[in-house]
């Protein structure tokens, strides 16, 4: 390629937000392929394979770019000016839902550009010009912070973390037992626990909607939509009433749903087959045994959820239909050309045919959304002052429901993944779905708003994953490894003044996954967004090295001259919540026994340079230098010996005694589990998303070893 056209895809590539050229986790530069270029600006819509074709996208790019026309959205801070596009001089009107119209003018800017001034007062204004009318979203200067939401200064509160789908509800009442796996019910009880414990907060793993006929696809992070629930999750006892389950339960299986229950390892396949089956019958039934008040709610759920609801629900039934046909789940992909299109005639045949299959996964959808505000008013009238803390999955399965309905939304011919790093030399293919920046921008942000909105619902705060992703996103092109992607860039600054919009409209707390590669200043725009960031135990070191995704933490190579000490609880920065792991790390038990050594060396996930026993070796070390930091810390600890079991109680009130504003205890860490919820880089070697709590709900806080863990953190962070 000549030069001067390798100048002009250069610059059509950054123009479209694409970085040419990036710094890897070895502080090496890299340089972005001319082939990788092109297959991602084919994938915006942008081709580049000849001269022509950058000069016709640079032009269209550049007309798109200009502020000629007046966006959907506009994003400002109270008080702000805003710049108009030249034909919306004039008289205006500002609206928002609850007032009535405010007549404004136009005032004229230094250029000569028409402004206005942003309203004092954060939210929604519906603005008409003389150019158009677009949405002006005043956002406060930051999200409410855990002082705000507390109020009190200088807030340390504690919660709990814990994977859903681990819970167990024993019960002799079929009606209020789990089937195979954790749900909204046993949530609920376990969020009774935890407040009364003196917890302010309980984050849960997603809980999207996943793919009713295809359980095995099991992984939270990868699910069929952001904007709705897993209907298995849901408590129908708790909505519906226990009389309504016992008679739906009947003629079913009970000993196959006790032995399903009693596993240590969830069976998605036969326990969701059984969950489906009995929200069936519920639905079957609901006509007839619901009371007016229940066919009330449910009516007015679905007309609030609206089309959204409708295309996710008649996608489940394609979906399931079309596995029924070929034997195995079929991606929409490869559906008949006409059912690819929610809007097609054919689509809309099919739905009038199967309105009862659609009506059942939208009564699901009801079931599960009422069952998690169920649980969240429990953890409010149980003394928490935040509540359930939702995650929001980074990215969406392409087969799902989401990439059917809204294909706009996304970008085609492109998934999310990470670049080659210092555990993963050929980089990271997640496999998932990533929103369009022009789309964004184009629809008014509403596919971003949708989901912050749907995680917000029924919970007092949100844990953002991979917020890095908010500034760029590494996108590989299809068909081609992890490392022939290319980092695109995203409008960081709009979409966290509207995620403080949001949290400020919900009263409610935002925590940013932010492990890994984090680009100079990131963390210091989340704080100034009133957004906490993580940290996490295991990578509190001094001079620790950086990865570009989160992982197990770095080994040293066998001949490294010691470990790297821990960081002191004080030393800890303090905008952030404060973590012994997280769902993709070691447990205190595994991290102290090197069980996450054992599982890499057993599936072949060690580096070239890598063996077991140097590993194991630099983990025993590193168990002394964290003892070391921790009798540092601890008067209590000073004269104990390192020891050989984990020092529960001691390291996890190493981590309370940080001047993080909130800690979170993982449930693994409380039950002293060894084995870590996801083993990163595996699929089926590990058992990932499938181990359950050891204990029932009733006895993850009461169990004496659970109390004793429990004892240090209560006590330096305990409620007044």
């Amino acid at each position: 390629m000549n030069a001067p056209a390798q100048s002009a895809l250069s610059a059509l590539a950054a123009d479209a937000g694409i970085v040419e050229d990036w710094t890897g986790a070895d502080h090496r530069p890299r340089r972005v392929s001319t082939d990788t270029l092109r297959a991602l600006l084919d994938a915006m819509d942008l081709p580049a394979g000849t001269d022509a074709e950058i000069r016709d996208s640079q032009q269209r790019l550049s007309a798109a770019s200009a502020q000629h026309r007046l966006p959907p959205m506009l994003i400002a801070l109270p008080g702000e000016t805003v710049p108009l596009p030249a034909d919306c001089a004039g008289a205006c009107h500002m609206q928002t839902p609850s007032q009535p119209p405010i007549a404004v003018r136009t005032a004229t800017g230094a250029d000569g550009a028409p402004t206005l001034r942003a309203p004092a007062t954060p939210g929604y204004y519906a603005l008409d010009t003389p150019g158009g009318s677009a949405t002006l979203a005043v956002a406060p200067p930051r999200a409410p912070t855990l002082d705000d939401l507390l109020g009190v200064k200088d807030a340390r509160a504690w919660g709990l973390a814990v994977q859903l789908y681990s819970l167990r509800r024993p019960s002799t009442d079929l009606a209020r037992a789990t089937h195979g796996f954790g749900d909204f019910g046993a949530l609920r009880d376990l969020a009774s626990a935890a407040g009364s414990a003196g917890a302010d907060a309980l984050a849960i793993s997603p809980v999207h909607a996943m793919f009713a006929a295809d359980p095995a696809h099991c992984s939270p992070y990868s699910p069929s939509s952001r904007l709705f629930l897993n209907t298995l999750y849901a408590d129908p006892a708790g909505v519906l009433g226990h009389a309504a389950v016992h008679d739906a339960l009947a003629g079913m299986d009970h000993a196959q749903l006790r032995a399903l229950d009693a596993r240590p390892l969830i069976d998605w396949p036969a326990a969701a087959t059984a969950r489906l089956a009995l929200l069936r019958r519920l639905h079957a039934r609901f006509p007839a045994a619901a009371s007016a008040a229940q066919r009330q709610a449910y009516d007015d759920y679905r007309n609030a959820a609206g089309q959204d609801l409708r295309d996710h629900a008649l996608f489940e039934a394609l979906h399931a239909d079309r596995a029924r046909m070929q034997g195995a789940p079929v991606p929409w992909t490869d559906w008949p050309a006409d059912l690819r299109d929610p809007r097609s005639p054919a689509t809309e045949r099919y739905a009038d045919a199967h309105a009862d299959d659609v009506g059942a996964h939208m009564f699901g959808q009801w079931l599960a959304s009422a069952s998690l505000a169920r649980a969240q008013q429990a953890a409010r009238d149980a003394g928490m002052r935040v509540g359930l803390l939702a995650d929001l999955a980074v990215g969406g399965s392409p087969a799902g429901s989401h990439a059917w309905s809204r294909q706009a939304d996304l970008m085609s011919r492109a998934s999310v993944g990470a670049p080659p790093d210092l555990h993963n030399p050929l980089g990271q293919g997640w496999g998932l779905t990533a929103l369009s920046p022009t789309a964004l921008r184009q629809s008014g942000y509403s596919a971003f708003l949708a989901m912050l909105r749907a995680s917000l619902a029924q919970a007092g705060g949100v844990r953002i994953d991979h917020i890095l992703g908010m500034a760029r996103m590494w996108l590989i092109p299809d068909g081609a490894p992890p490392q022939d992607g290319a980092y695109l860039r995203y409008p960081l600054t709009q979409l966290l003044r509207l995620t403080a919009l949001e949290a400020w409209l919900h009263r409610a707390l935002v925590i940013g996954e932010n492990l890994g590669t984090v680009p100079d200043g990131f963390d210091a725009q989340l704080q100034g967004h009133g957004l906490l960031g993580m940290d996490v135990l295991w990578f509190m070191r001094a001079d620790e090295p950086a990865a570009d995704a989160p992982g197990p933490a770095p080994d040293r190579a066998p001949d490294a001259a010691g470990p790297a000490e821990f960081l002191a609880p004080a030393d800890w920065p303090s905008h952030a919540v404060a973590m012994t792991t997280t769902h993709d790390l070691p447990t205190l038990e595994g991290w102290w026994h090197a069980q996450d050594i054992l599982w890499r060396s057993r599936l072949g996930l060690l580096g070239p340079d890598q063996n077991e026993a140097a590993l194991r070796a630099a983990r025993l070390e590193d168990r002394a230098a964290l003892w070391r930091t921790v009798q540092a810390s601890s008067p209590a600890a000073s004269t104990l010996t390192l020891p050989r079991e984990p020092p529960g109680a001691e390291l996890l009130g190493f981590v309370a005694a940080t001047p993080c504003p909130l800690m979170l205890v993982t449930l693994e860490d409380l039950t002293g589990q060894l084995d870590q919820p996801n083993l990163p880089g595996t699929v089926a070697g590990h058992p990932n998303w499938r181990q359950r709590v050891p204990l029932s709900v009733a006895d993850c806080l009461n169990a004496p070893t659970s109390v004793a863990r429990l004892q240090p953190v209560r006590a330096t962070r305990g409620q007044p």
